[in-house]
């Protein structure tokens, strides 16, 4: 008996869906969607978002697999973002990385940059943007514990993406 309403009640759902068209199906999409984005969130390395316009879905850092972040010096580092841009069709970013130590700020080495189609830096994924870049640990850098400040802008130099990572360089 139990089993014949579970079946009434798929067959019920099924016809709902049916009739009311693509807005009911859109509405359940846009939900398993948002699950999806929260579950790719939740994978994500930790970081403090600074102000991005764009949702960022997803961070990874080579070297990194718990905060703060080791990076020896002399090395580069991967970086993997994936956000959403929210259909702006994005397809160029010009990053501003620095590495922050007490109040000294100094600029990071990154390629490419900026991001644009020449480079494949860029591109489509199925849950938004993708992009990735490589940062250089420069040789000069003091072993001392601070934070990596990503930014980048788009083509019409707005910010869109901000964030902050703890770090700690070593030898």
């Amino acid at each position: 008996m139990m089993r014949g309403v579970y079946y009434l009640k798929i067959l019920l759902l099924y016809l709902y869906l049916s009739l009311n068209g693509p807005t009911v199906q859109g509405v359940a999409l846009s939900k398993v969607n948002d699950v999806a984005k929260k579950l790719l969130m939740a994978k994500s390395l930790p970081f403090e978002d600074c102000g991005s316009k764009y949702l960022i879905l997803y961070l990874n850092i080579s070297s990194c697999t718990t905060i703060p972040c080791l990076m020896r010096r002399g090395t580069t580092v991967d970086v993997n973002v994936l956000f959403d841009d929210d259909s702006d069709n994005t397809k160029y970013l010009k990053h501003r990385v620095r590495w922050i130590f007490n109040t000294i700020k100094t600029q990071a080495h990154i390629t490419p940059d900026p991001c644009d189609g020449n480079q494949k830096c860029l591109s489509n994924d199925n849950d938004g943007k993708f992009y990735w870049a490589t940062v250089l640990v420069n040789k000069t850098l003091p072993a001392i514990s601070g934070t990596m400040l990503w930014e980048a802008v788009n083509e019409y130099n707005q910010d869109v993406i901000c964030f902050k990572v703890p770090v700690v360089i070593t030898m």
